[in-house]
């Protein structure tokens, strides 16, 4: 691959900044498209930037709480039958942190701006 590409974050950056800057000189739905848009390409820029972290930090913690290893789907799968089994309920403290820190991640990717104070990393944009 070539050193002189622009990276795909920059590309992204890029869109979304013109979006960002061309969007309220716009109008009605044009603004609106706009608007959604650039948001859509913020939780990309995300994704590409925190989501494997965040995918093998959590295939971890699963890991370690069920006991076994497996996918990422595989152990969430488990996790939810296990719950709705009643196997945690003498666990249930840890199940929901377990729960919440995967949930704090996701919504780290989506929109940042909406978690508290405590579940935000410096890094967050919105």
């Amino acid at each position: 691959m070539s050193q002189d590409r622009p990276s795909i974050n920059d590309l992204l950056s890029t869109v979304k900044q013109f979006l960002d800057d061309a969007g309220p000189k716009m109008e009605g739905e044009t603004k609106y498209h706009a608007q959604v848009s650039s948001y859509l390409l913020g939780i990309c820029e995300r994704e590409l930037r925190l989501g494997a972290a965040f995918d093998e930090e959590e295939q971890r913690r699963l890991a370690t709480f069920l006991g076994k290893e497996g996918s990422l789907p595989d152990l969430t799968t488990e996790l939810c039958v296990r719950i709705r089994s009643g196997a945690y309920d003498d666990r249930w403290e840890e199940a929901l942190e377990l729960v919440l820190r995967g949930t704090i991640d996701k919504v780290r990717i989506v929109r940042p701006g909406v978690l508290a104070p405590e579940h935000r990393d410096a890094a967050d944009k919105q």
